[in-house]
């Protein structure tokens, strides 16, 4: 049986407040007593604890959204246990899976109301809106349902996007240290959230982006080119981003930061994650059936590769991944990464030279079964290695406590 649980009144006047960030991932399960959810009121920032034992399915509500007290802001699976959230909906689902952030169809700018009649907007949107002298009630967002976004009040104040094509979810405060994600083959911005919000909670402005043929970002992708490209734009060398990049989109970090040339164009440090590229050995099966899978079952198997944590993805979960992936829109790019069998894909040149003049680090697991961890082992001695023994293709999933500390050392030794 699954249930709603509703913005909860923290205190005797509270009529709305923002949800911060989720502390546990969709999918997870969680025990009585476990934080939950962050909230912000105009007087506190609290943990919000879980009331009762259940597996979070789906959040209705992202970071940055403002609330009314009562309005459901998250789907959970009692998994037997008895109802706890107040708001059940029964044994009936009637959510449409094609609604998650990993499946939905390209943004489109929309109308959309808050239960007490206001469009809805996060709150940095309407700062922004107040400060440019716009009417927040009369922009259009393109947020998750219509919700309108700071990247909205900049098209409508400057005709233009500051992420050109690229969709996007910005975490932590805006004056903190700027750590851009690029997300690997098949995945899209959603699969660093949990390491993003733990990286907010330490005080750094993570953005996490969908690259071109992934996820509500609109661009098509061919060839490794082409997400260079996307991404070139997005440094500033007024002010130098930290990179962390997982997989393909670890190799996209080295060619972006190599074309830039490094510190000077907008890169401080690379963080690469399983990255592709230092080598020939991939699962080349892997990639190909990614790209156009068969099954909602075979979607099941795919992901379990990833990590042991995707074994716990409910079905709502998958059939959402297996509608994204259906589109075919990797089918070309696959082909261009894979050949015989093989990486076409060679970084290393890039970053033995990156590494004379930036700090370079890797996080390697040695449970991966898509890329071969142990050609890390081969790159230059001014790269630091840190390998993560029971970890699989991504350590941000399997430990990302840990991820985040050697992040945040990098970014503030």
């Amino acid at each position: 049986m699954t249930a709603l649980l509703t913005m909860p009144r923290l205190g005797e006047t509270m009529e709305e407040g923002t949800v911060s960030s989720w502390l546990v991932p969709v999918g997870e399960a969680f025990k009585r007593g476990d934080p939950l959810v962050v909230f912000e009121t105009d007087k506190t920032a609290v943990e919000y604890p879980a009331l009762g034992p259940g597996r979070l399915m789906e959040t209705l509500v992202d970071p940055g959204d403002l609330v009314q007290v009562g309005a459901p802001i998250a789907r959970i699976d009692l998994e037997g246990a008895p109802d706890w959230t107040g708001a059940t909906d029964g044994e009936e689902d009637t959510t449409d899976p094609t609604d998650s952030p990993a499946a939905a169809p390209p943004p489109k700018a929309t109308r959309s109301l808050s239960p007490g009649g206001r469009v809805r907007a996060t709150p940095l949107a309407r700062r922004a809106a107040e400060r440019a002298g716009l009417d927040i009630e009369t922009l259009v967002g393109t947020g998750r349902r219509g919700r309108v976004e700071l990247v909205d009040v900049e098209t409508a104040r400057t005709g233009g996007s500051p992420r050109g094509s690229l969709a996007y979810t910005d975490y932590g405060p805006a004056g903190g240290p700027p750590v851009l994600l690029l997300h690997g083959f098949a995945g899209d911005r959603s699969t660093f959230e949990q390491l993003a919000k733990g990286l907010a909670r330490r005080g750094l402005r993570a953005t996490a982006v969908d690259l071109p043929a992934h996820g509500r970002t609109t661009a098509e992708a061919a060839t490794l080119e082409d997400l260079v490209v996307a991404v070139t734009p997005l440094l500033d060398p007024r002010q130098p981003v930290h990179l962390v990049a997982h997989s393909v989109g670890a190799a996209v970090a080295v060619k972006v930061a190599a074309r830039a040339g490094g510190q000077a164009g907008g890169v401080a440090s690379l963080t690469l994650i399983a990255p592709a590229g230092l080598g020939l050995s991939i699962d080349a099966e892997f990639i190909g059936a990614m790209a156009d899978p068969a099954s909602l079952g075979m979607v099941g198997h795919l992901v379990r590769r990833l990590s042991d944590r995707a074994a716990g993805f409910s079905d709502t979960v998958l059939s959402a991944i297996h509608a994204d992936l259906s589109r075919g829109r990797l089918k070309t790019l696959a082909g261009a990464l894979v050949a015989d069998g093989r990486q076409t894909v060679n970084v290393v040149s890039d970053l033995a030279l990156l590494a004379e003049s930036l700090p370079v680090r890797l996080l390697v697991g040695h449970r991966d079964t898509i890329v071969d961890w142990r050609d890390a082992l081969a790159v230059s001695p001014r790269i630091a290695v840190h390998h993560f023994p029971n970890a699989g293709h991504m350590p941000h999933w399997d430990a990302p406590e840990i991820v985040a500390d050697i992040i945040l050392k990098g970014v503030l030794p």
